[in-house]
């Protein structure tokens, strides 16, 4: 007969989790008074949304007469909503520091840009940390779970990736690479104004491609105190993607979750666990209104950040690229035999939202 000490090992193995669960971030949410998609979007499982458009300390790509401050969100009750459903509101500003590059040119002055040491990109630096003491507090106050900065080239990036042509972001700047560089030294100085009013921040770089520079940029945030994140793009790292066609299929060479994140930190070697990586999937272009690869390659990425590394559960990020509402779900051309649900109920299964 079982020993009592082995029936209570079987009793609580019964009620183990069959996996564990991870945080699941929207790359934007309802920026509206009230948030009333906060239920609905704690029911499929988000864990975190990436506001936007704000008043930020970066420029940025929107109309300034969209963009809201902190008490705007909160007067609105838009933070209350997402509290209530224990969702974490995060600050996004985007695109960053492409746009600032752009601000940093001199007309006939091609030796003027912003990662070089001139008077102008001093000051113009200079200025940006003055609205980060300025702004900041009020975000930290508001109750934000920490930043979020976007840091594709939109705006800079003219065809030539080594730059050594045309000059952009994250090309062409070969001597402010490393840690005696300005790419290096700026994310330093940046990192240490938002630590003076918000000590360890947690910040997510959102978009980390792997570039030279851009690996130093991240890195002085790091080093200045803050609790950086990457947010990679598009980890897809699951099956053939037969929907989206060969891009899909051949993006990151058949990896998994866990495997494109450990590739993807070899190109920031300062960032010790895929626990300060958040994994970005990209299952459905609500805008096409189309899935780029199938329900159940999508869970097999959750199952992957989920379970497949040792040390802990990867978090994620969705990137919706249009509509994101019960509404839009249903519009999709799902592959025959599958349907909304098939996403959705893989994203509730895995989601830490789940938990009680």
């Amino acid at each position: 007969m079982p020993s009592l000490g082995l029936l209570l090992i079987a009793a609580s193995s019964l009620l183990a989790p069959a996996h564990r669960r991870v945080e699941v971030h929207l790359f934007g949410g309802d920026l509206t008074a009230g948030a009333a998609l906060a239920d609905w979007y704690h029911r499929i499982g988000i864990t975190d949304v990436w506001l936007y458009p704000l008043q930020g300390a970066f420029p940025q790509d929107q109309r300034p007469e969209t963009q809201k401050s902190a008490a705007d969100i909160t007067n609105e009750g838009t933070l209350a909503a997402y509290q209530q459903h224990r969702i974490r509101c995060w600050w996004f500003e985007r695109p960053v520091p492409d746009i600032l590059y752009e601000h940093a040119r001199q007309p006939g002055r091609p030796e003027v840009h912003l990662w070089d040491s001139s008077p102008e990109t001093e000051a113009l630096w200079a200025d940006l940390c003055r609205r980060i003491a300025a702004i900041y507090p009020g975000v930290r106050e508001a109750g934000f779970a920490g930043l979020v900065y976007d840091n594709e080239s939109y705006y800079s990036y003219q065809g030539d990736e080594s730059g050594k042509t045309k000059p952009w972001v994250w090309g062409g700047h070969a001597e402010q690479v490393g840690p005696d560089g300005n790419y290096y030294r700026r994310g330093l100085q940046v990192g240490r104004a938002i630590h003076a009013v918000w000590p360890g921040a947690e910040v997510v770089q959102v978009y980390a491609f792997g570039y030279p520079g851009e690996r130093w940029w991240y890195q002085g945030f790091q080093d200045a105190g803050l609790r950086l994140r990457l947010g990679p793009e598009h980890t897809y790292g699951a099956g053939p993607g037969d929907l989206g066609g060969e891009w899909y299929q051949s993006w990151w060479q058949g990896r998994d979750t866990k495997a494109t994140c450990d590739w993807k930190r070899t190109q920031f070697p300062f960032v010790g666990s895929n626990q300060q990586v958040i994994a970005g999937l990209f299952p459905i272009d609500f805008g096409a209104k189309k899935p780029n690869y199938r329900a159940v390659h999508f869970r097999e990425q959750l199952a992957s950040a989920a379970d497949g590394d040792p040390a802990g559960p990867i978090a994620v990020w969705l990137w919706p690229q249009g509509p994101f509402t019960p509404e839009s779900w249903q519009a999709i051309a799902y592959a025959p035999g599958e349907t909304a649900e098939d996403y959705l109920s893989a994203l509730r299964e895995y989601s830490l939202a789940a938990e009680p």
